[in-house]
């Protein structure tokens, strides 16, 4: 089929493979790109439409009156950015090829899609500032620090600090000042404000991945080699959008965003890089001392600012909303009562919130740069243009000369004497911190290990001058990378996907040791069967497993808020986020720490441990039967691949599952389950059911980079009649991998779409 594309350079094709990737040859890289834009909307073009909405703060008009909440609060956080006026960046060229390409998909359309007629709304164009939007948004959901500070500051001031200080990854003596200096307006924070970071909206609110990479002398091949696989919610589409682009000797494969000009992850015949979440706390919580329209400063009062943002909804009345800003940032309060979620009548304390990229403005041609990047040194250029970065990520880039570069990517504060921990005094100067230079967040260049790595931890560690993780996840998956890294002299790239399918679980095995000996000494015959089990359980997170029939769901059981709450009786004890990092470092042997106050209410752990393990015992009896030979970790935890629109027959026929599948949170196969958990079940109900883990695997060496060790969790496609939605998930659910094919003699064609210029 031939295509026309105005300002295309000279003609260029589209060949789809056999597995679904498109490959664009083209003479420059602009046509490249255009292709990849055509591509992105032939593919995902619901997807891209939709992600817009979310980022520009109109997803009400487009969804309905469910997404007021969500629009009010990114648009009084300025997460769009602003329609106009977009700072130039040098990536800019290629923001507009894309663009260019995707418009002439939009263009070209001759009936709606079926999403459009289901949502009865109408594709449009895209432009310069929904690239920039894609971006910030990218930012804003991925790790909402700002709760933790919120529920812990309030715990801290009510209960004191000791019981907690511990438990977060930094906590200073002046973070302590701070709790006994506001103490008053911290046991009052209105705790409804957690609403406000997790409406009810189908976006994810977190994610993670894994990363590493290694220099050609711990390589079998002799050249640098990288591993990469981000997690990601699992469902159709898949969240990225995977293309191979070719312009001459150049060649460049990745995983980008529908909609978005660059790859979050790919490499190149010069380059590799993977990305993980960064956990990176970009949030401050600002305790403001009022006085009717005027806030307290350390050099007098300061009249608030007030802005109207006017929401339009899908069949309903716009709604507008008063927004009021201090110079740190948007007053929570009455963003609440405007949005009709509280009634708090606290006139004299209020709490700002600051992000650090809501007065940061951004280019649509961040980023745009990072895969023409022919060294790590100007990869790390082209990720802090402007010293401007709008992602929240850890990254990992290596060349060919096996020059290795691991960065925190991000645009942060750079706090001094507090941590960010806790929420801070509005009225204090020295709070109002200046952002990061991008020399301050290379972290790590040529290790003297051979190898970098990262999986959502603490990445900074003692490398860096001020505090960037307050609430990191638990350090297991990358504890286990470092120790299967320092295994071997020599590493190839089986060893690289072995390594991706791992399920050992290093925080069970840290756990076990004291959970067995608090349940052997149970009175209970069932917990001490229990214990029994555990003990046999080699940590593995295997579909075969018995073992792990009992402790992921003992940890699904949040014992730990049950004990926290016995002791405190604090009912904001159960309004910690889930998953929350303060909880993450609550493991059993840090309650048994004797410099802790925990540690005076012993009897009650373990008799809440025991309790909690029998209810357990109970609950999988029910799923699995009474016979412990017979349960297997897979029968509870299975997954189920399922499109936006199941319930209309169009996308029903797409779904996969419910399957077993292995892994945990903490295991380096990742898989993150919810549900109600065994027991008593609706017919095809899952137990566990596996919502969230890698969104591909892929395995690339620099010395051979025109092929590839690769799997997508579902497909490419993102059609209602495409072939590509879900012919990779029986590979990667069996944890296998194709060969990716970059080579265009090589390619089983599928498809080939021939495109030329609008004279």
């Amino acid at each position: 089929m031939k295509h026309k594309i105005t300002g295309a350079d000279a003609p260029f094709e589209i060949v789809w493979d056999r597995l679904g990737i498109p490959h664009v040859y083209a003479s420059t890289v602009a046509d490249a790109y255009r292709g990849m834009g055509y591509a992105a909307g032939y593919e995902r073009l619901w997807q891209i439409h939709l992600s817009c909405a979310y980022a520009n703060g109109e997803a009400a008009a487009l969804l309905g009156e469910r997404f007021i909440r969500q629009d009010a609060f990114q648009r009084a956080f300025n997460v769009h950015g602003g329609l106009t006026d977009l700072p130039a960046s040098d990536g800019d060229w290629i923001a507009d090829a894309y663009l260019e390409g995707l418009n002439a998909y939009v263009i070209s359309l001759d009936e709606i899609p079926p999403e459009f007629a289901h949502a009865e709304a109408e594709p449009r164009e895209f432009n310069r500032a929904d690239i920039a939007a894609r971006h910030r948004f990218t930012s804003w959901f991925q790790h909402k620090s700002w709760t933790e500070k919120l529920v812990l500051g309030r715990l801290m001031a009510t209960h004191g600090v000791d019981y907690f200080s511990d438990h977060v990854l930094h906590f200073s003596d002046e973070d302590r000042d701070l709790i006994h200096e506001l103490n008053e307006p911290l046991r009052n924070l209105d705790p409804k404000m957690i609403e406000l970071a997790y409406p009810d909206v189908n976006v994810p609110s977190f994610s993670g991945s894994n990363n590493w990479a290694v220099t050609g002398e711990l390589s079998s091949s002799g050249k640098p080699m990288l591993a990469t696989d981000p997690h990601q919610p699992h469902g159709l589409p898949n969240t990225f959008f995977y293309v191979h682009l070719n312009a001459g000797s150049w060649n460049a494969f990745g995983a980008a965003f529908p909609g978005v000009p660059y790859f979050m992850m790919g490499y190149t015949s010069e380059i590799a890089w993977g990305l993980t979440t960064g956990c990176v706390d970009c949030y401050d919580l600002f305790i403001e001392e009022m006085n009717a329209d005027q806030y307290r400063t350390q050099s007098g009062w300061k009249s608030l600012e007030t802005r109207i943002e006017t929401i339009e909804v899908k069949g309903k009345s716009s709604q507008e909303i008063t927004i009021q800003t201090t110079h740190h940032g948007v007053l929570l309060e009455p963003l609440m009562k405007e949005l009709g979620m509280s009634s708090s009548k606290n006139e004299q304390y209020q709490t700002s919130l600051y992000w650090s990229l809501q007065n940061v403005a951004t280019s649509a041609g961040a980023l745009a740069l990072l895969p023409t990047a022919r060294s790590a040194r100007e990869f790390g250029e082209f990720l802090f243009e402007n010293e401007v970065c709008p992602l929240v990520n850890n990254i990992i880039c290596v060349d060919k000369e096996s020059q290795l570069e691991r960065y925190i990517a991000t645009t942060t504060p750079v706090r001094k004497g507090v941590t960010g921990s806790v929420p801070l005094a509005g009225w204090i100067d020295k709070y109002d911190f200046l952002l990061a230079k991008p020399e301050q967040l290379l972290v790590e260049k040529n290790p003297s290990s051979g190898f970098a790595l990262t999986a959502n931890n603490d990445t900074m560690g003692e490398k860096g001058e001020f505090y960037i993780h307050n609430f990191p996840a638990h350090s297991a998956r990358a504890d286990r990378i470092r120790e299967l890294l320092s295994q071997k002299k020599k590493f190839s790239v089986e060893d690289f996907c072995s390594m991706q399918l791992d399920l050992y679980d290093l925080r069970a095995h840290d756990v076990l040791p004291d959970l067995i000996k608090i349940l052997q000494a149970s009175k209970d015959k069932e917990v001490r069967l229990a214990s029994k089990l555990l003990d046999e359980w080699d940590c593995c997170a295997s579909a075969e497993s018995r073992g792990a029939c009992l402790y992921y769901p003992f940890l699904d059981r949040f014992w730990q808020r049950k004990y926290m709450y016995r002791v405190l009786k604090d009912e904001l004890i159960n309004l910690l986020p889930l998953g929350a990092p303060g909880l993450n470092r609550f493991d059993i042997s840090s309650f048994m720490n004797p410099e802790t106050n925990w540690i005076d209410h012993e009897e009650l752990l373990k008799a809440t441990i025991q309790e909690e393990m029998r209810k357990v015992v109970d609950r999988v009896k029910l799923s699995l039967g009474s016979d412990y030979s017979k349960w297997r970790w897979g029968n509870l935890h299975k997954i189920e691949f399922r499109h936006g629109l199941n319930n209309y027959p169009t996308w029903e026929k797409l779904k996969k599952g419910p399957d077993e599948i292995g892994g945990s949170p903490t295991t380096l196969r990742m898989a993150v389950h919810m549900g109600k958990g065994p027991g008593k079940a609706k017919e095809n109900e899952v137990p566990c059911r596996v919502f969230h883990g890698p969104a591909f695997r892929l395995v690339v060496d620099l010395a051979d980079p025109q092929h590839a060790k690769f799997v997508i969790a579902g497909g490419n496609g993102g059609r209602a009649d495409s072939n590509f939605s879900m012919n990779q998930y029986a590979t990667w659910l069996k944890g296998e991998y194709f060969t990716l094919n970059l080579k265009k003699e090589e390619i089983d064609e599928h498809t080939v779409w021939q495109f030329e210029k609008i004279h």
